[in-house]
């Protein structure tokens, strides 16, 4: 496992060749101090054994799937624990080794990954690219993938945000431009239904407390937003924007550690719901994705 640095004068950032993750994001504040905000494990070998894909770009297929899929007009086997795929399984993108192809220390690092035919039962194989890129105060994350078969992809990146590290995640403030979230079966795959947050726990329409709310569930953005997820800490008064091409978000907040997750994406089980927008890719045309994180300190130091 390779460990790779970018920084510039507002952010630095550390991934590991393992699963593309994004280890550490320091984010520096006006007094010359620096807070990591990422709540990873303390030693790179310790993310082999975790079961939370920390940091980690998820692939080829982020979310929850039901076996069977429907691709191409096709009914394909996947494989599945009870009926349900999370992540991809043990074929996940966040269990493997990626290579680095570019490295610009100041600015960027690129890391590129080959998936072969058939993993986890889906169709083609995947070149695919992700590239973790500063520009001032924002990390960037920009993803390619290219298939040999026609194939569902939906990628996305599992870092969990802590802006005031080893406090209660229920402290933070967060908005989410979202008039709908998606209904749940038990088995927490979509049922194809939206439904409106208007008077319910999921309302993050105007900025509230995340409280001790427990969240696992996929936000459909409102179209033509700006900042559509902003996580705040009342305590290091730094303000986190999330901007992404993507139409939704999992948020997930973990049970036993204070981590909030932003996985921008398109929507869970999408192959198995005609409503739903498409994730399915056509052989040898690319897939893209961006999705954008910003910081700022809400005062002067």
């Amino acid at each position: 496992m390779k460990s790779f640095c970018i920084e510039n004068d507002y952010l630095k950032a550390v991934f590991l060749s393992y699963g593309a993750i994004l280890h550490e994001l320091w984010v520096k504040k006006n007094n010359g101090t620096a807070i990591n905000i990422i709540q990873g494990l303390p030693h790179k070998e310790d993310y082999y054994a975790d079961k939370w894909a920390r940091g980690a770009v998820i692939g080829r297929f982020a979310g929850r799937l039901e076996h069977p899929i429907q691709v191409n007009h096709q009914t394909i086997a996947i494989e599945h624990e009870q009926g349900v795929l999370l992540h991809s399984g043990k074929s996940g993108w966040h269990k493997k080794e990626w290579t680095l192809s570019l490295l610009e220390p100041n600015k960027q690092v690129c890391l590129v990954y080959k998936c072969p035919n058939n993993s986890s039962g889906f169709p083609g194989e995947i070149q695919a690219q992700v590239c973790y890129i500063l520009e001032g105060a924002s990390l960037l994350i920009e993803y390619e993938a290219i298939p040999s078969q026609t194939t569902p992809i939906n990628l996305t990146n599992h870092a969990y945000f802590n802006l005031n590290p080893g406090l209660a995640i229920g402290d933070h403030m967060l908005q989410i431009q979202a008039d709908n979230y998606l209904e749940l079966k038990e088995t927490l795959i979509p049922t194809g239904k939206k439904i409106n947050v208007h008077a319910t726990d999921y309302d993050f329409l105007i900025s509230k407390k995340i409280n001790q709310i427990h969240l696992d569930d996929y936000f459909v953005l409102n179209p033509n937003q700006k900042d559509q997820a902003v996580l705040y800490s009342p305590h290091t008064r730094i303000e986190m924007t999330v901007n992404t091409d993507q139409p939704g978000i999992v948020v997930f907040t973990p049970p036993h550690f204070e981590g909030i997750c932003f996985e921008t994406q398109k929507f869970s089980n999408s192959p198995n719901i005609p409503s739903f927008p498409s994730t399915e890719i056509k052989a040898f045309t690319k897939y893209t994705h961006s999705t954008q994180f910003s910081f700022k300190s809400k005062h002067t130091d």
